[in-house]
C-alpha cells in the first residue's frame, strides 16, 4: 500500500507539472499548485534521504552480525558462582571444568606483552548457559572500543579454549607487543601462516600475528553486555 501511495503522488507531481509547463500564465491557484509541487519534491527528496539512511542501518547492522556469527548476546551481566579452588587462572580453568562455571579475568591486567594472564590470581566465576558443551571456558572482560559496535567496553566475553579458531570469528589471541586483545580472525589462520587481527571499530589498525609469534586463545562464543545495569560479572544468586 506504501508504494501504491508514492506511485499515485508521483504521478500527481508528474502531471502537474506537465500542466504547469504548457500553461503561457501562471495565476495564483497555478501558484499554489507549483507550491505544493516544489512542497512535494522537497518531501520526496526528504524521504529518500531517510531510506538512503535505513538502507545504510540495515548494510551496517548485518555486517556486524557477520562479524559477530557464532557469538551468542546475553542481554544482562554474568551471574557470579562460589569459586570452589583458589589460585591461578590457569588453576581455575581446569577446576571449573564440567561445573558449569567458568573462571572470570581481567582482560586489562595483562594488556601489555609483560603480564601473562594465565599466571593472574583468580578468585571469581561466573555461571554457564546450561545449552553449552562441556569445555574449558574462561571469561574476560573487555577494555577499550576497538570491536564496538560489537563489543563495549566492560562486557564480558566467554571464550572456548577447546575449539579450534577458524578465519572470520571473533577470538581472543596473545599478540606480542600489544598482549591479549579481542579481534576478528581474518584470513587463513595456521601456525606456518600466522593471522590477521581485525578490528570492527575502523579507528583501530589490523594486528599482524606472525607465524611462531603469539597464539590465538580460542574463539568468543558469547558475550554478556549490560549496559545500564549492574557491572558485568557482578551479578549474585538470590
Amino acid at each position: 500500500m506504501i508504494d501504491r501511495n508514492e506511485w499515485e503522488r508521483d504521478t500527481v507531481a508528474w502531471l502537474v507539472g506537465r500542466w504547469i509547463d504548457g500553461r503561457p500564465e501562471v495565476g495564483a491557484a497555478d501558484a499554489r499548485l507549483v507550491r505544493a509541487a516544489a512542497g512535494f519534491r522537497a518531501w520526496r527528496a526528504a524521504a529518500d534521504r531517510e531510506a538512503a539512511g535505513a538502507r545504510f542501518a540495515r548494510q551496517v547492522i548485518e555486517r556486524v552480525a557477520a562479524s559477530g556469527r557464532g557469538v551468542r548476546r546475553v542481554e544482562h551481566a554474568p551471574e557470579a558462582v562460589r569459586a570452589t579452588a583458589a589460585g591461578p587462572l590457569a588453576r581455575a580453568i581446569a577446576a571449573a571444568r564440567g561445573t558449569r562455571a567458568a573462571p572470570l579475568a581481567e582482560l586489562g591486567v595483562a594488556a601489555g606483552s609483560g603480564r601473562e594472564l594465565f599466571d593472574e590470581p583468580c578468585d571469581t566465576w561466573v555461571a554457564l548457559p546450561p545449552e553449552l558443551p562441556p569445555s574449558r571456558y574462561v571469561a574476560l572482560r573487555v577494555v577499550g572500543d576497538s570491536m564496538t559496535p560489537l563489543l563495549h567496553s566492560d562486557d564480558v566475553v566467554l571464550v572456548d579454549l577447546d575449539a579450534t579458531v577458524p578465519p572470520g570469528v571473533v577470538a581472543v589471541a596473545h599478540h606480542p607487543e600489544h598482549g591479549y586483545v579481542v579481534k576478528r580472525v581474518s584470513g587463513a589462520v595456521g601456525a606456518r601462516r600466522g593471522a590477521l587481527l581485525v578490528s570492527l571499530n575502523p579507528a583501530y589498525p589490523p594486528l599482524e600475528l606472525r607465524p611462531g609469534t603469539g597464539a590465538l586463545l580460542g574463539p568468543v562464543v558469547l558475550r554478556w553486555c549490560a549496559h545500564g545495569t549492574a557491572k558485568p560479572g557482578l551479578a549474585t544468586r538470590p
